[in-house]
């Protein structure tokens, strides 16, 4: 996950605040890598306690660190890592020399 950068100061309270984070994800179960940009609202209930609402691509959607769902497979053995990972595995698996293996294999 990257570093929450405050865009904004909109909602209740003077601690609400907008971010963007990037996540990356690697499913346990394919192998498939993606990274993914959420922007978050940072916000208190009307009892002060925090909530945090995140979007992807314009609509709402259920916090990426809930259950996350493989883009390849649709499995849920899906880890989170930082996204600079799933781009330098990328870049590896084309390395000249590099060995791939089926998925599944040891």
């Amino acid at each position: 996950m990257t570093e929450n950068r405050p865009e904004s100061s909109r909602g209740t309270g003077p601690e609400a605040h907008e971010g963007r984070e990037e996540y990356g994800f690697a499913c346990l179960s394919c192998g498939f890598g993606w990274e993914q940009t959420y922007r978050i609202e940072h916000r208190a209930d009307p009892h002060g306690r925090p909530i945090v609402i995140y979007h992807e691509n314009g609509r709402r959607v259920p916090s990426p660190l809930s259950r996350p769902t493989c883009r390849n497979c649709g499995g849920h053995r899906v880890r989170i890592v930082r996204p600079d990972l799933v781009a330098a595995a990328r870049r590896a698996a084309f390395w000249p020399g590099a060995r791939t293996f089926p998925p599944g294999a040891p």
